[in-house]
């Protein structure tokens, strides 16, 4: 394997770790087979869910540890217009609608932080957004090769 093949896959790792929906398509336009697209794509959304979801995790901690150690006098809690949706998101869809919508639409470091926030205490959370992210990889694979077909026979 020569080095620009290495530093495609690298970039499409890294692309999938982070903002999921374009990985696919990218990895179909550089000429990687749908096999190869699945196995990259997955494999960098599951290690960028592993990396923010454990991240977002300790620092949620952390924050909660400092913040509550400098405000003895906590007053109380203020809602923005951004936690009222985030609240309610979470009531209207819970942890499978985040699942869901956390690697392609939402993107994987947002949707892990949002997850490792309100779910952590759930034992599924992680299992389901791994396995969220395999099945996008997936389906955006099949979609991007089946566009990169009908542009082919065109």
């Amino acid at each position: 394997m020569d080095f620009e093949v290495l530093t495609k896959i690298a970039g499409i790792f890294l692309l999938s770790s982070v903002k999921f929906f374009f990985a696919p398509g990218t990895s179909v336009a550089a000429g990687f087979s749908p096999y190869q697209t699945v196995l990259i794509t997955s494999s960098g959304g599951i290690a960028g869910v592993s990396f923010f979801y454990f991240l977002g995790r300790w620092m949620i901690v952390y924050i909660r540890s400092t913040v509550s150690n400098k405000r003895p006098g906590h007053s109380k809690k203020v809602f923005t217009r951004r936690n009222r949706s985030i609240v309610k998101f979470k009531e209207g869809f819970g942890l499978i609608g985040l699942v869901v919508v956390t690697p392609a639409i939402l993107s994987i470091p947002i949707g892990c932080v949002v997850a490792a926030k309100f779910y952590y205490k759930n034992r599924l959370t992680y299992p389901l957004l791994v396995i969220s992210t395999f099945v996008w990889s997936v389906g955006l694979t099949y979609f991007s090769e089946t566009i990169r077909q009908i542009f082919m026979s065109a």
